[in-house]
């Protein structure tokens, strides 16, 4: 009787350990599972690439790796465009994963989204050397937005050269003040070294906007050029609205260029202090001491 007792309670406790087991296993499968569901796609070396070296597709591959066990700025794979050709600053080791401060330039395009104002979304405006100010524009810099579109009014139109047919068109600001996030694909607003800004390279730019201004910008593009004007840094002011039609420019000519001249000479003109430094210098060298 005592011997059947203990086959029982050999059998039980076998029983219990092996619901433990299996209890330990599905715990491990379920960690498991949850770690495989939660990868993302990084972007590692295929090869020792040495500093100094400018990145390139051949030399990287693309790995699924758990969140949890990235670094916090582990280059993504939907980032990778942006280190395309930026040179890299630290070795990187093959099959190392590579970080954003492997590079001379750590801005990644993910921070783009934390550069937008609350209320205000990023959109991208294709531009040329004409209306991009000849690729000088940079990241932080402001602009207004000016949109010339064409008219079919009769008493707006005007006799093109050599007897063509009749054309009108309308200028005005569409925006003011709006704010260059990126340049192309740049973001940061220093390249290749602290402190240096440097233009060009770019067919785009991306802006900080409401989403009516950008529905504004959207529908203006289908009918009209548009062109950014770059703003001095400390002016904020804005300006009032005017439409400008072709006739009506035209027709002052005279009066705008009255007004530029007139401008242009109160910038040139010397302050009062100035022109009683100037005369004393003149009765300093024409006196009869400074003749000796």
């Amino acid at each position: 009787m005592a011997k059947k007792k203990l086959i029982i309670a050999a059998v039980i406790v076998g029983l219990a350990a092996m619901a433990l087991v299996w209890m330990a296993v599905e715990k491990q499968d379920d960690k498991r599972e949850k770690l495989l569901s939660n990868q993302v796609k990084v972007v590692k070396a295929a090869r020792n690439i040495p500093a100094g070296t400018r990145l390139s597709r051949n030399q990287i591959t693309i790995k699924k790796v758990p969140k949890q066990f990235l670094p916090h700025n582990v280059l993504l794979q939907s980032d990778v465009k942006v280190y395309l050709g930026q040179p890299l600053k630290n070795d990187v080791q093959q099959n190392s994963m590579i970080v954003t401060s492997d590079f001379e330039v750590e801005e990644a395009a993910r921070t783009l989204a934390s550069k937008i104002p609350e209320g205000e979304r990023a959109m991208s405006m294709s531009v040329n050397q004409v209306s991009g100010v000849s690729g000088l524009l940079n990241p932080g810099d402001r602009v207004d937005i000016l949109g010339t579109f064409p008219v079919g009014s009769k008493d707006q139109v005007v006799k093109q050269a050599g007897g063509g047919g009749n054309v009108g068109y309308i200028t005005m600001t569409l925006l003011q003040n709006v704010t260059i996030l990126a340049t192309g694909q740049r973001i940061s607003s220093v390249m290749g070294g602290e402190g240096r800004r440097t233009g060009g390279g770019y067919g785009t730019v991306t802006m900080s906007l409401t989403v009516e201004e950008s529905e504004l910008l959207t529908i203006a593009q289908t009918r009209g050029d548009l062109r950014l004007l770059l703003r001095n840094p400390d002016d904020v002011e804005p300006v009032t609205i005017q439409r400008k039609t072709l006739k009506g420019v035209l027709q002052k000519l005279e009066i705008i260029n009255e007004e530029r001249t007139e401008r242009v000479q109160k910038r040139v003109e010397p302050k009062d202090d100035e022109d009683d430094g100037m005369q004393i210098d003149r009765l300093d060298k024409n006196s009869p001491e400074k003749g000796n």
